[in-house]
């Protein structure tokens, strides 16, 4: 081995840069590690919060990891739930940290409770719910409406996402289905009009309200797979059956997800985001 040749003068100052060195690197190291012990208590101290899970406030981009590898949804989990479930740039966790915290933390109640919700609300979806034009554009706009006030019926806030097309005309865009499912629930609602409400296989509830009409032949207990016309967009509902003309023609569209508490709506506006993108 080949043997350094350092000046006398040299030296002292060469081993002291070794040392600071030495002493940085191990620093970061036990700054890490503290991090890392932090986001254990963390998440090994917590419980859901619901109401912030249910803003589902994901990127395309990490709604894509996810869909290219399932098992990402526990990497996506951890994230949420130190985050306070909002994910940007700025709060991306090291894939390296991930899988030192995946052990620590996998058999926590909240953490596999969320990781569930998750995985039945991304791992099934597939296509927008309406066809995009030729250059990839969408014939609908939507904005983000959760928990805007609604009053028919009294008070109450909005619990989906409103897809607004170019022309207000009944029975002109076809609605097509988000994912494989089963038909679990159709007919009139009056609120919803008429709906149709998909089950996915993963256990996600897709509810497709105000329709004008529905693809011939479709029932209840029908299997559906994911792009397969579910019905034509409308203006149906706020009141008795048949009811049209309260509102705007466009699609209504809720996700829903069964927990101990009963059924729960989360936001489908990044889910849809997501949609469009592919």
């Amino acid at each position: 081995m080949r043997k350094l040749n350092i000046p006398a003068e040299k030296k002292p100052f060469y081993f002291f840069s070794v040392l600071l060195f030495i002493t940085v690197l191990y620093s970061g190291y036990l700054l890490n590690q503290i991090g890392l012990h932090m986001y254990v208590n963390r998440i090994n101290g917590t419980s859901i919060q619901y109401e912030e899970f249910r803003k589902m406030k994901l990127p395309p981009s990490r709604i894509k990891k996810v869909k290219k590898d399932i098992d990402k949804v526990e990497d996506l989990t951890i994230t949420m739930l130190i985050n306070d479930y909002e994910l940007s740039e700025k709060k991306n966790i090291k894939t390296s940290n991930l899988k030192k915290l995946l052990p620590q933390v996998k058999h926590n109640e909240a953490y596999q409770e969320l990781k569930k919700y998750y995985y039945a609300i991304l791992n099934d979806i597939k296509y927008f719910p309406l066809p995009l034009k030729e250059n990839g554009d969408s014939y609908v706009t939507f904005d983000d409406s959760w928990y805007a006030d609604r009053n028919y019926g009294g008070a109450r806030k909005h619990e989906g996402t409103d897809l607004m097309p170019e022309y207000s005309i009944t029975g002109l865009y076809p609605i097509i289905s988000i994912t494989d499912g089963v038909v679990e629930k159709i007919g009139w609602l009056e609120k919803g009009g008429y709906r149709i409400g998909i089950r996915a296989p993963s256990g996600a509830y897709f509810y497709y309200a105000h329709l004008e009409s529905y693809a011939e032949g479709i029932k209840k207990g029908d299997k559906i797979k994911a792009g397969q016309l579910l019905g034509f967009m409308g203006d149906s509902g706020y009141g008795p059956e048949g009811t049209t003309g309260m509102f705007a023609v466009h699609l209504h569209l809720g996700i829903y997800i069964d927990t101990p508490n009963g059924e729960l709506s989360v936001n489908p506006y990044y889910i849809l985001l997501y949609l469009q993108s592919q």
